[in-house]
């Protein structure tokens, strides 16, 4: 019966010790043991490990899938003086567990370490960018992205070597500004539109006068062709009704100046005019002769 108890007690003593001196790690985590608060090892592979009982080693256990978290909003000054309240987001994971825990001990301070930096870091970085940079209608002027550039480039090494942590990615989440300036920045907006409004408009009556002096120069040049197509046909008349005049008074004088003498009355008389003739005149003559005809 007693030595059933005392291999009773030795199971428990083995199933003890095993409890407490087996553990595993996952893919998810990594796993630092300690000795007295000293680390000593880190498994590099996820399986079933053994190490000292109870209190003589400790298993810290760290996430290592990679964490998201929000900076407190911070108000800062421009380079050109400008207020500026900024909120980011970084993406952070442990690089090196075994400097993580010697340096933050737990998980539970990195956001208020990491946002520190960040925020840090952002303050002398803005210094060197106007509040042109951070919101314009011209893309090309929009300086974002770089700032987002060189705030994870300065803070990735910082948090490598203080902290063992890897930034992955820090972006700028919300950007706001003070009311006092508010009204300010969106004057500045208006200005720059109406600037550019201006700007195309007086393109515009500068196109629009260029086509009008051309469309007047061209008229000018189609009146001035028609003009002288007009006076060349207008001789060309001329020139014909000598001809057509001369072959009449060379045929018969007296009846070419008898017809002309008629044409002259009728010009004359058209309108119900009263002529008085000399009795000595050409026309006269030709009427007085018409008289005794009875023509």
């Amino acid at each position: 019966m007693k030595a059933k108890f005392l291999l009773l007690i030795i199971v428990i003593i083995v199933v003890g010790l095993a409890y407490y001196s087996l553990f595993t790690v996952n893919e998810k985590e990594f796993v630092v043991i300690t000795r007295f608060g000293k680390p000593v090892r880190t498994p590099d592979k996820a399986g079933l490990y053994l190490k000292q009982p109870g209190f003589l080693e400790t298993v810290n256990r760290i996430e290592k899938r990679a964490n998201v978290f929000k900076t407190q909003p911070i108000q800062l000054l421009l380079g050109d003086k400008n207020p500026l309240i900024i909120t980011c987001y970084v993406c952070w994971e442990i690089a090196d567990p075994l400097t993580f825990l010697q340096s933050l001990t737990s998980s539970d301070i990195v956001d208020q370490k990491i946002g520190d930096m960040v925020n840090s870091l952002l303050g002398s970085t803005l210094g060197d960018y106007t509040i042109e940079n951070i919101i314009n209608v011209k893309p090309e002027l929009v300086k974002l992205e770089e700032i987002e550039t060189r705030i994870l480039s300065e803070s990735e090494q910082k948090a490598i070597e203080k902290y063992g942590i890897r930034i992955i990615d820090v972006g700028i989440r919300r950007l706001a500004y003070p009311q006092i300036v508010t009204q300010s920045v969106y004057n500045r907006m208006k200005a720059e539109r109406d600037k550019e409004a201006k700007k195309y408009l007086a393109e515009g009556k500068e196109e629009a006068a260029k086509i009008e002096a051309q469309t007047d120069k061209e008229v000018a040049q189609i009146i001035a062709e028609a003009n002288k197509e007009s006076e060349i046909l207008k001789g060309q008349g001329d020139k014909e009704a000598m001809t057509i005049y001369a072959e009449a008074y060379s045929q018969d004088r007296g009846f070419f100046e008898f017809t002309k003498s008629l044409e002259a009355c009728r010009e004359v008389l058209k309108d119900k005019s009263t002529l008085i003739l000399s009795t000595e005149s050409e026309i006269f003559k030709y009427l007085k002769y018409t008289e005794k005809t009875g023509e």
